[in-house]
């Protein structure tokens, strides 16, 4: 029995919530697959890193990144931590997505719906491909503020990570995931209805929108915890 499940049966709701989560590796693969197979993604496409440290406040709880996008001064901070040469090891060949390892104040409840957001976007490379999904990265850098949350590809994400809350949640589980600001939105957020239209037309621009494929890779999913890389602060806190 992991971390995650420990927490719920050890302590109070309010203190575990508190507490926060720990995530352990075990743990973290049985929600991936549950999540995965909601989205319809297969798991050995995923590579998913454990940050050994504390959420620095103010940044982003875990985060994905398209296969072909490398680690930069100006990408979120849970992937600094995790380290551009870590990243670059499986470029082009896996969906990635990185997690801080201690999440205070969050639920052990919240971390499925957040791995299935995350994969929403992995959902959205595959569908659309990578030129498309470039192109949103380009909206998402010029939008700020209450404006990334509004933009098409981040509701259909939350739209999604709601949907499956609903379904693997129990109602008390939703209600405390409801009470926590940054991700009451997520539990009330509906999907586009056209997320490429409404993508180009922000931007002004026109791609190629065509689907892209990852090949499975031997042996399933990789989910691993590593020591932060030094450089996590360099590009501020996100």
């Amino acid at each position: 029995m992991g971390p995650l499940t420990l927490f719920a049966q050890r302590r109070p709701a309010r203190l575990a919530r508190l507490g926060g989560v720990i995530v352990d590796p075990f743990d973290l693969r049985t929600v991936l697959m549950r999540a995965c197979r909601d989205a319809a993604i297969e798991p050995a496409t995923c590579v998913v890193w454990i940050v050994d440290a504390q959420r620095p406040d103010g940044s982003t709880p875990i985060a994905y990144l398209q296969p072909a996008r490398r680690v930069r001064d100006d990408t979120v901070q849970v992937f600094r931590a995790v380290g551009a040469e870590r990243a670059k090891a499986f470029e082009g060949s896996a969906h990635r997505l990185a997690v801080w390892g201690h999440l205070p104040g969050l639920p052990e409840s919240a971390l499925g719906p957040m791995l299935r957001h995350e994969l929403a976007h992995a959902v959205r490379w595959e569908q659309s491909g990578a030129s498309f999904y470039e192109a949103d990265e380009r909206l998402r850098a010029a939008a700020g503020g209450k404006a990334y949350a509004q933009l098409p590809t981040e509701r259909e994400a939350n739209a999604a990570a709601a949907a499956y809350a609903r379904h693997a949640l129990s109602q008390v589980e939703l209600a405390e995931l409801a009470t926590i600001p940054e991700l009451g939105g997520l539990l009330a957020a509906e999907a586009p209805t056209d997320v490429v239209g409404e993508t180009l037309a922000l931007l002004g621009e026109v791609v190629e929108v065509a689907p892209a494929r990852l090949e499975p890779r031997q042996g399933g999913p990789v989910v691993e915890t590593v020591a932060p890389v030094t450089a996590a602060h360099a590009g501020g806190v996100r």
